[in-house]
């Protein structure tokens, strides 16, 4: 079981969002939660584990792993799982269809972990900030901003006059 869906435009800091999807997996108990992302920042792994016997034989053994990708303005994000039906047959067979509410109990939990991915992009939208390379260059000075109002037409060339004087 999978789910994936694309963000455009939402301006999201993406070590945000994976930061608060791990959060998520240990405020829900995961007993292992891994996060790893690359060095330039453009995706990001969580996995999230829980197991034990009595998961097993529920069929309710978890391993979720999550991908964000991309950047600030167009990001996907993708949940695989794992072991959600292992030995499935099994639990059903010696537990008289206890692994069934397992199985069910695990689609309830994915979609409770997808309307939170979807409840954060909405909250951490506008988190990213410019980088270095992105940020606008240092403010003309008043003198050069004076002159493009001229040459555009802005302003006359008396009143071009009269405020170079102000600023000088």
């Amino acid at each position: 079981m999978g789910k994936e869906g694309d963000w455009y435009d939402k301006n999201v800091d993406l070590k945000k969002l994976a930061q608060t999807i791990q959060q998520f997996f240990y405020d829900d108990g995961f007993s292992e939660v891994r996060m790893d992302e690359d060095q330039n920042r453009t995706w990001f792994e969580i996995q999230a584990r829980k197991k034990g016997v009595l998961r097993t034989v529920g069929s309710s053994r978890k391993a979720i792993h999550v991908i964000v990708k991309g950047s600030p303005n167009k990001f996907n994000v993708s949940i695989g799982t794992g072991e959600w039906g292992k030995k499935f047959a099994v639990a059903a067979l010696f537990t008289g269809g206890i692994g069934l509410i397992g199985m069910g109990l695990n689609v309830r939990f994915h979609n409770k972990l997808w309307n939170f991915i979807k409840n954060s992009v909405v909250k951490l939208e506008n988190s990213a900030t410019l980088t270095e390379e992105k940020k606008p260059t240092d403010t003309p000075d008043p003198l050069t901003i004076l002159k493009q109002r001229l040459a555009l037409g802005e302003i006359t060339k008396k009143e071009y006059e009269d405020l170079k004087k102000a600023l000088i």
